[in-house]
């Protein structure tokens, strides 16, 4: 039946910037070859291809794609792509306009939170004199399967344990929370197998207030948006998120055996961190052990205050640890009250576990370590400790600044650098490791002289360089501080 569809297309600001990415055609070089791919159509009115697959992707700056793929049509010149963001299904807004691909599957980026229309139409082919198909292939994405908020003063581990609907992994749902509001966590939410967008509202990000008890555990993808976590008064946890029981949870077995995956993201994105006195995120100890393929900071500031405990940042040296595959930090800010000669900022559990040909069939792996303020975090411990140290991982870390932050050359290792425009400074204060030879091979030895306060809460701190500086000429670190 063709399409009764009417789109009012509207052309969104910057959508440039979320410029397609055009795929190679995987079912086909191409449709010049007549006798190849006309599979014997010829002087036909061809048909839409019976189906569109939608899957999405992770590049590699964080953001994400929707990859499209659809069956060969016999005949065919081309493929006509239309994609709609129908978050208003009364005012469709184009975002890919009658994009002829010559093959089978293409992919645009993703804007965040949104529902998709998409259509594909066949393309008649002039020398096989075959015309256009008449009827549009459609193909509806949703970014939730469900979609729920959080009301002031209710409990969110009540919620997350008590009420929050279950689907299988590859569907998304969103927990919200009020835009400005007050919530508390008392005690342990656990998200389970699910895949969870658990967020606030960018421009108004609400509190969370993390008991002593308190805490999330996921077994499932989770993404952390826009909330600002008051983690001062927590105890019992390890990690303000921890890795829950992988035999218990019935979570599946990576390709290699040993341990158990996490396919979907875990991301934290936006958020501020008050006072972690130990691990950010932990594996966990006899639960495993774990292994994930996509983690994230993103765009986040956060605070530790840490000065006696072991416990790293990003925390897999337990025996609930085994390798994470890709790890992005970009846009983000790490500072310490105190210094720390005894945790180092990540640590995996045993450093050939953590290659990725341990676990995965594709080899590669990934450390991006870009646009971030590092301010003792660690000041006289390794930055890491235990990373995959092999060629096939790919560790980009660029523009930079590591301020009282002990020999960051650790995380790298013997994989394949792309490493530059780092800056780098020890005030040789009590307890602060002296500037190690090898991170002065990393980027230029400085001072940033940043503005301050540096002792303060989130939303006090000024982590901007000085305008003297080659740091604060060149934009290094956190952009935020810029802004």
């Amino acid at each position: 039946m063709e399409s009764k569809m009417k789109i009012k297309t509207k052309v969104i600001e910057d959508i440039c910037c979320l410029s397609m990415i055009l795929f190679a055609a995987s079912c086909a070089k191409g449709f010049d070859d007549n006798e190849r791919f006309s599979g014997g159509v010829t002087n036909a009115q061809l048909e839409s291809p019976e189906s569109i697959t939608i899957t999405t992707l992770t590049n590699s700056d964080g953001s994400e794609s929707l990859k499209l793929s659809w069956p060969v049509v016999m005949g065919a010149g081309g493929y006509k792509v239309n994609a709609y963001n129908v978050n208003d299904p009364s005012n469709p807004v184009a975002q890919v306009t009658d994009s002829v691909v010559d093959g089978c599957t293409m992919a645009f980026v993703k804007q965040e939170d949104t529902n998709y229309l998409v259509t594909v139409q066949t393309v008649g082919n002039e020398k096989l004199n075959n015309t256009d198909s008449k009827d549009l292939t459609e193909k509806d994405y949703k970014a939730f399967v469900a979609v729920a908020t959080l009301h002031e003063g209710e409990d969110i581990a009540t919620y997350v344990n008590n009420s929050m609907q279950h689907f299988s992994q590859d569907q998304e749902q969103s927990i919200n929370l009020e835009a400005g509001k007050t919530y508390y966590l008392n005690s342990i939410a656990d998200f389970g197998l699910n895949t969870v967008t658990f967020r606030g509202n960018q421009d108004n990000p609400p509190t969370v207030i993390i008991g002593t008890e308190g805490g999330f555990v996921t077994e499932g993808g989770l993404k952390i948006k826009y909330v600002n976590f008051d983690c001062s008064a927590m105890e019992t946890q390890t990690g303000v998120l921890t890795l829950g029981n992988a035999p218990a949870s019935g979570a599946p077995g990576t390709e290699k055996g040993n341990a158990y995956l996490i396919d979907y993201s875990i991301v934290f994105q936006g958020c501020s961190f008050k006072e972690i006195n130990n691990s950010l995120v932990y594996a966990g100890k006899d639960n495993g052990p774990w292994a994930l393929k996509d983690f994230r900071i993103l765009d986040c500031i956060v605070e530790m205050n840490n000065g006696s405990t072991s416990s790293p940042i990003i925390n897999f040296q337990d025996n609930g640890g085994r390798a994470i595959k890709s790890i992005s930090i970009q846009n983000s800010t790490f500072y310490n009250l105190q210094t720390n000669s005894k945790a180092y900022f990540i640590r995996m559990n045993n450093a050939s576990n953590a290659r990725p040909d341990k676990t995965w069939n594709d080899t590669s792996g990934s450390v991006t370590i870009t646009n971030n303020t590092f301010y003792q975090t660690m000041s006289n411990k390794d930055f890491a400790n235990n990373m995959a140290s092999v060629n096939a991982v790919t560790t980009t870390i660029k523009n930079n600044i590591f301020y009282n932050t002990y020999r960051v050359q650790k995380i790298a290792g013997n994989t394949t650098k792309a490493i530059s425009d780092n800056y780098l400074y020890s005030d040789g204060g009590e307890n602060v490791g002296s500037l190690d030879n090898t991170d002065k091979t990393y980027g230029t030895e400085e001072n940033p002289q940043f503005v301050g306060p540096v002792n303060q809460d989130p939303d006090k701190v000024n982590f901007v360089p000085a305008s003297s500086t080659k740091a604060y000429a060149n934009r290094a670190g956190d952009p935020r501080w810029f802004e």
